[in-house]
């Protein structure tokens, strides 16, 4: 063998024989590793990894993850699995091969979970200190930790709550900077809108508002400040201050309520000509096609009517226009009804829109824009459309009257105008309301009036006080009746149990059980010489220049200066009448008021005439006869009542009809009750169902059968 080949041949055997020693010395580690010789193990590793980096830094990783070794230091398990992690990803297969030989579980998907367990531990030192620093460092150093996402929440978190107790907008816009991706980005965002708001318009002023609106045009909050704005510059409720609004801030959201409100404040008196005159005072109005269906709806007459417990309405031809579907209904009133559905009260209007929502225990219909409401036991205000002008927390409340309406918030009454302003001071432990600009008020045990300023008309002085005229008052004085004058001169002393307010020139005074008369001065014109009787208070009030007295246990009639018309020798008399039914205790009669008996006694029972016919009774049975006492509606009836002065009620024991004063039959005997509304209408109640009697063209209303 030649010098040369040798020396080749010699290389290659030592390079060998080096490759065999440090393969033995892996190999070696490996196998300390299995008997736990974790210092011969250490040796072996340590000096193998410059040889066998991968293997060599695993199994250094795992000596210093374990905790069964004086070698156990998380730190270093860290730096060695990261060396493995990188090494092993550049080996030959040959090489992946071999490890896996000599180390069963040397593999990629050991190393990879090796390296998390060791992360898992410096996530639990992470938690324990729980910084923003300690999740910081952790998520920096482990990204590929299943406690990665579980370390930006708590990061996040915290940085979070540092942020909100801070407590400022600058505060969240740094968090927004510094956490772009963070899931409280959003919560953070709105903080960020709300702070920035609330500290550019803490002062609450219209100014502070519109700056904000000009420099974030988009911020969510630009829709409240507008709503701010409106709310401010319009607080007084009035016409001007809409209209002002809709001129100074056209481009506000608000501007259609506003217009809407000036709409709704000028109907406050409601009427087609006043929407005329609207039109005419605001032609730029932007809701003309909703102006035209309030004229046409103002034009509609409406009336309830119910299919079984439902109501609905419809015209005075029947024909259904809101359909049968609200548990009660009232009559429209102001273009608004009062409608009840699931036990509580909204109101409508004539296109069954819901103006007002159904949340109220009860109220009233509307008069002059307002009505009053109620939720459980307390009372508010509310307008046309619907807004709570009074809120609702008055023990009582009345209806305004003169502009003003008595309200009781805690034990003492006040007043208040329609938007809610107090013109009056809380003072009172009784109210009542305005009539003529005046109105009684009680302070203590004492009653006076006041005018609408709150200054006393007559100052509390007496336990109860009256208007008897425009210049004087009935005082109450130890359960004893005088009258004074408004500065509390008194006029007649408090000596009557009653003193009636008049309603002519003359009226009732009641002293010790016996009756006379007064005149407006308070001059006693007829002697207290008259017994008191069964209804006298109304009886034997003058309402003309006759009134009824009883005497001696007789009744008569005498005139306003005392002369005696009809001499107190009846047992029984009506109504004052130029012909008066009487009794003298064979039955009833007619009498003219110079004495003259016109029909002999033949009754059981009668009433005087009114307007050439009067109502007789005979045998129980009632009917009605003209002055000569033909009979025009048989006595057969049992009762017969005047329903105005147009119409008779008749009552059969069962059912009612109605007749007119010609004692012509307009509705037939077959309604369970019959009741006049107003001059034009009277309801009338059939198995069931309403119908109305239409007075003016004498023809019932009911609804259609395909209603």
């Amino acid at each position: 063998m030649s010098p040369i080949r040798y020396k080749i041949v010699f290389i290659l055997l030592f390079a060998f024989c080096a490759q065999r020693a440090e393969a033995s010395k892996i190999e070696k580690a490996y196998e300390a590793l299995k008997i736990y010789d974790y210092f011969k193990a250490k040796k072996y590793f340590e000096r193998s990894l410059k040889k066998h980096p991968a293997a060599a830094a695993y199994g250094l990783a795992n000596i210093y993850y374990r905790n069964d070794n004086p070698f156990h230091q998380i730190d270093s398990a860290y730096r060695y699995i990261v060396i493995a992690d990188s090494a092993y990803q550049l080996l030959q297969e040959e090489r992946k091969a071999y490890y896996s030989s000599i180390a069963p579980g040397l593999d990629y998907v050991n190393i990879v979970l090796l390296k998390t367990k060791v992360s898992t531990e410096f996530f639990k030192l992470a938690s324990k200190e729980n910084t923003l620093q300690s999740y910081d460092r952790f998520m920096q150093e482990h990204p590929w930790a299943n406690e990665f996402y579980t370390a930006t929440h708590r990061r996040d978190s915290i940085a979070f709550s540092k942020a909100e107790l801070v407590h400022n907008s600058q505060s969240m816009e740094q968090f927004m900077h510094s956490y772009p991706y963070s899931e409280y980005f959003n919560r953070a965002k709105m903080r960020y809108e709300d702070l920035l708001y609330f500290e550019l318009t803490k002062n609450g002023s219209v100014s502070s508002y519109l700056e904000f609106c000009s420099k974030y045009p988009t911020s969510v909050h630009v829709r409240e400040a507008e709503d701010q704005i409106f709310r401010i510059t319009t607080e007084n409720n009035t016409i001007e201050s809409y209209s002002s609004f809709v001129k100074n801030y056209p481009k506000n959201r608000n501007v259609g309520a506003a217009w809407r409100k000036i709409y709704e404040l000028f109907m406050s008196e409601f009427s087609e000509n006043r929407i005329d005159e609207f039109r005419i005072a605001y032609p730029h109005y932007p809701y003309v096609e909703e102006l035209e269906v309030d004229i046409k709806n103002f034009k509609l007459q409406l009336l309830p009517f119910n299919v079984g417990n439902l109501y609905g309405f419809m015209d005075y031809d029947g024909k259904a226009h809101i359909k049968h579907q609200y548990q009660q209904a009232a009559f429209f009133s102001e273009g608004l009804a009062l409608v009840m559905r699931e036990e509580k009260y909204g109101f409508i209007d004539k296109g069954n829109k819901l103006i007002v929502p159904f949340i109220y225990t009860s109220a009233t219909d509307f008069e002059k824009g307002r009505s009053v409401v109620e939720i459980e036991g307390k009372y508010g205000m509310i307008d046309r459309s619907g807004k709570c002008v009074f809120p609702v927390e008055f023990k009582e409340l009345g209806t305004l009257s003169d502009g003003l309406a008595y309200g009781q918030k805690d034990s003492l009454y006040g007043y208040y105008d329609a938007d809610f302003n107090q013109r009056i001071s809380e003072k009172y432990e009784e109210a009542f309301s305005f009539s003529d600009s005046i109105a009684k008020v009680q302070m203590g045990e004492n009653q006076g009036f006041i005018d609408i300023y709150g200054t006393n008309v007559v100052a509390p002085g007496y336990s109860s006080v009256e208007f008897f005229s425009d210049t004087l008052l009935i005082f109450e004085d130890n359960g004893k009746y005088g009258l004074m004058k408004r500065n509390c001169e008194v006029v007649i002393n408090a000596q009557y149990d009653r003193i009636m307010k008049p309603v002519i020139d003359r009226t009732m005074v009641i002293q010790n059980g016996k009756i006379g008369y007064i005149d407006l001065s308070g001059n006693l014109i007829i002697p207290v010489q008259y017994e008191t009787f069964p209804n006298s208070p109304a009886k034997g009030q003058f309402n003309s220049n006759l009134t009824v007295i009883k005497f001696k246990g007789k009744y008569g009639v005498i005139d306003k200066n005392g002369r005696v018309i009809l001499a107190a020798t009846f047992n029984e008399i009506g109504d004052i009448s130029s012909v008066m039914a009487f009794s003298k205790g064979k039955g009833w009669g007619f009498t003219d008021l110079l004495g003259k008996v016109t029909i002999q006694p033949a009754y059981s029972y009668a009433e005087s005439f009114v307007a050439g016919t009067a109502i007789a009774e005979l045998n129980g049975m009632q009917g009605v006869i003209d002055s000569k006492g033909t009979i025009l509606l048989p006595l057969q009836y049992k009762s017969v009542t005047r329903i105005g002065k147009e119409y008779f009620m008749v009552y059969d024991g069962t059912h009612y009809g109605l007749y007119n004063v010609k004692v012509e039959m307009i509705l037939p005997l077959e309604f369970e009750s019959i009741r006049q509304v107003d001059k034009e209408l009277i309801v009338l109640s059939k198995n069931g169902q309403i119908q109305y009697f239409y007075c003016k063209e004498s023809r019932v209303i009911q609804p259609m059968s395909n209603n």
